[in-house]
């Protein structure tokens, strides 16, 4: 995406967290399972009904598939891939288990066994040190070599601070300036609030992804309400962008 275009993902754990995702305005409709990770993958109905809901509605949409750690062959084989437009898995380990090897194969081909019918967004964590992530720049280098459609920075240990805690502003604007040479959308996230959405928009992200901040009392386990959605969406002023044009960004 360019010119200038936020939008605003919201993730989801269920249908009627959707549906007020929607309500409020949100341009990409991320479903996950907080409860099992920071991409902790939702049962396969409730990524299939988000993911309907979502073509219904002329929302892109996206989900969480977990850490490739936690893939196994089997798992692969008997996957149902359901019908998104965009995936992501999570580096967390890659560095420790490869003794800092070639993550970025091991990735890679997991991406080519599961080959299902969506593009790939790198996760790059900002807090990579505390997960055994690899760090951001290479993950952006990887994401670009290998035909992703976008980069997510995000933080893998709620508890452990916010995006900005981890990584600068220049460092952020850094990783922005090398998606945007290659033609890859930039989404921020990890706990970003309200009061941190001006640092995060100098950044010029195509997303800014939230869980807590859409959720009552801005707790990432509670409901995802209509209100709040809405509050995020006019602080971001996100521009009305086609769904073809979410879903051929990049």
């Amino acid at each position: 995406m360019n010119g200038g275009d936020v939008g605003l993902l919201v993730s989801v754990r269920s249908l009627e967290e959707a549906e007020a995702a929607v309500a409020g305005g949100c341009t990409v409709l991320d479903v996950k399972e907080p409860a099992r990770g920071p991409l902790g993958m939702a049962d396969s109905g409730v990524i299939r009904d988000v993911a309907e809901s979502g073509c219904i509605r002329g929302v892109a949409t996206s989900m969480a598939m977990g850490e490739v750690v936690d893939w196994s062959a089997a798992a692969v084989a008997g996957f149902e891939h359901p019908v998104v437009d965009f995936a992501k898995l999570g580096l967390s380990g890659l560095e420790s288990s490869d003794g800092g090897g070639d993550w970025s194969a091991r990735w890679q081909d997991l991406r080519e066994g599961l080959a299902g019918p969506w593009r790939w967004i790198a996760v790059a964590y900002a807090d990579a040190g505390r997960c055994g992530a690899p760090p951001l720049d290479d993950v952006v280098e990887a994401a670009i070599a290998t035909g992703c459609a976008g980069v997510l920075v995000d933080t893998w240990d709620k508890a452990g601070g916010r995006l900005t805690d981890h990584l600068s502003t220049q460092h952020l604007q850094s990783a922005r300036e090398a998606t945007r040479r290659a033609g890859l959308m930039l989404a921020l996230a990890g706990r970003v609030t309200l009061e941190d959405l001006p640092e995060v928009l100098r950044v010029e992200p195509d997303l800014v992804a939230v869980r807590s901040a859409a959720c009552h009392d801005g707790r990432r386990e509670l409901a995802v309400e209509t209100d709040r959605v809405k509050e995020l969406v006019d602080r971001l002023g996100c521009a009305s962008v086609s769904l073809e044009a979410w879903r051929h960004a990049g």
